[in-house]
């Protein structure tokens, strides 16, 4: 008997030091996060992070390498958390298509936002400008990448007419509007004073006048579906 229970002691003490390990992980992360948005990621060394852990530099090392480890993994694992709690955009027509591109763009700004502050990612952009190849400037990306695909997915749901009484290339018009959101994502993450109520109003005047020029008037009123959802465009 007593010589299972240490078998299954010893089973267990990996289990263990691995809820361990990962506890002291995400320490570090949340200690990191918290330096990087109040004095930024080049003030804040990795001796600052040891320190509000309460851990050696080397531990602090052995966890991420350096800091861009560490900024990798918040990006990372943020985006991962912000998939997995989203609400799923269903496709909406109880209001005009601006405001529902205002109101989906809005919501990408406060997940982006969940997943980092905007000082963090004021140098993730800055980074993926100066060092495009990095593997934090490929995490940035794949953020990009993962908001363009949900984006596209929204708006295959809707029977998209232009002016001209054609159908809309849905590729294309996700780029442009991303491209626009984006402009306006920046402006954000730029000023500490700029909420998401003042964003959601930059949007509005960015995309009104542009929906106005590109979709029918009778579209733009009153949204329709498809008549079968991921019917190709």
């Amino acid at each position: 008997m007593g010589q299972t229970t240490s078998i299954e002691a010893a089973q267990g003490a990996p289990g263990l030091r691995d809820r361990k390990k990962a506890r002291r992980r995400e320490e570090i992360l949340e200690a990191a996060q918290g330096l990087f948005a109040s004095q930024g990621v080049d003030a804040t060394t990795m001796a600052d992070i040891a320190e509000a852990v309460g851990v050696s530099q080397p531990t602090v090392f052995n966890y991420f390498g350096n800091k861009g480890g560490i900024l990798i993994a918040l990006i990372h694992e943020g985006a991962a958390r912000e998939r997995q709690h989203s609400k799923i955009m269903v496709p909406r027509t109880d209001l005009d298509f601006a405001t529902l591109l205002v109101t989906i763009f809005s919501e990408f700004a406060e997940g982006t936002l969940r997943i980092a502050s905007k000082r963090i990612w004021r140098y993730a952009e800055a980074d993926t400008i100066r060092y495009p190849t990095t593997e934090l400037a490929q995490s940035y990306q794949i953020v990009n990448t993962e908001l363009m695909s949900a984006l596209r997915q929204v708006l295959s749901s809707y029977d998209l007419t232009l002016h001209d009484g054609n159908p809309a290339d849905v590729d294309h018009l996700v780029q442009i509007l991303y491209d626009i959101w984006g402009g306006a994502f920046f402006d954000l993450i730029k000023s500490e004073d700029m909420t998401i109520a003042d964003h959601r109003i930059a949007l509005t005047q960015r995309l009104e006048p542009l929906c106005r020029m590109i979709f029918a008037p009778d579209f733009l009123a009153e949204p329709t579906l498809k008549t079968t959802i991921g019917d190709p465009t």
